[in-house]
C-alpha cells in the first residue's frame, strides 16, 4: 500500500474541453520502496448521474445516445445510460435534478445518494456522484432529449427486470449504469 504521495512535475500535453497532462508522482510504499510514476492523465471534472425508477411500474428510464470514446472502442453506435451531467460549479444533487430534467423531461425533487465511483482511475480523474430517484407519471413534464448542440437523446424506459438482463446481453456496458441497476437490485429499491 501506499505511504505517501506528491506531484513533482505535470507537462500539459493537449488542451481541450479537459486536458490531458503527463504527470509525474513520487510514491513512497509502506515498506518504505520509493518509485516515480509517469503517466498521462486524462483531466476530466467531476459529475453526477442518477437512476430514474417508477416503483409504481417497476421500470427505469435511460437514455440512448452516441458516444465517441464507445464507437472508437468497438465501434458501438449507442449506448444506454443513466442521465448524467457534469457539475458545472452546482452541486451534486441539483446537477441530477438539472440533467434528469434536460435529459428525460423527468422533474424529480428527492434524489437519494448511493455511492461515489471513479470511473478509470488508472488515466483519468472523473468521480461520479451517483444517486436513485423515484417519478412517476405526473413527473414527467417534457419530451427530454438535451439541451447541448452536441446531444441527440433517445429517452427509454424498460422494465427493471430486462434493464438487468441487458447488462448480460451486452445492450449496457456503461459502468456508472450497471453499477446503479445492480445497487437497485441489491437494496430493494426495485425487485
Amino acid at each position: 500500500m501506499v505511504k505517501s504521495a506528491r506531484v513533482t512535475g505535470e507537462t500539459l500535453l493537449a488542451k481541450g474541453r479537459f486536458d490531458l497532462t503527463r504527470t509525474q508522482i513520487d510514491v513512497v510504499e509502506d515498506d518504505g520502496v520509493e518509485r516515480t510514476l509517469s503517466h498521462e492523465v486524462y483531466r476530466h471534472g467531476n459529475a453526477a448521474a442518477v437512476l430514474l425508477y417508477d416503483p409504481a411500474r417497476s421500470v427505469v428510464t435511460l437514455v440512448k445516445q452516441f458516444r465517441a470514446g464507445a464507437f472508437l472502442s468497438d465501434g458501438a453506435l449507442a449506448t444506454v445510460e443513466v442521465c448524467a451531467g457534469m457539475l458545472d460549479g452546482d452541486t451534486p444533487e441539483a446537477c441530477v435534478v438539472r440533467e434528469a430534467l434536460e435529459e428525460t423531461g423527468v422533474s424529480i425533487d428527492a434524489p437519494r445518494h448511493a455511492f461515489d465511483a471513479y470511473m478509470s482511475p488508472g488515466g483519468m480523474t472523473e468521480k461520479i456522484a451517483c444517486f436513485v430517484a423515484p417519478y412517476g407519471a405526473n413527473d414527467r413534464s417534457g419530451d427530454g432529449g438535451g439541451v447541448d448542440d452536441d446531444e441527440h437523446i433517445e429517452v427509454i424506459e424498460v422494465a427493471f427486470g430486462e434493464a438487468v438482463a441487458m447488462i448480460e446481453s451486452g445492450a449496457i456496458a456503461d459502468a456508472k449504469t450497471i453499477a446503479l441497476l445492480y445497487y437497485a437490485k441489491a437494496t430493494g429499491v426495485l425487485g
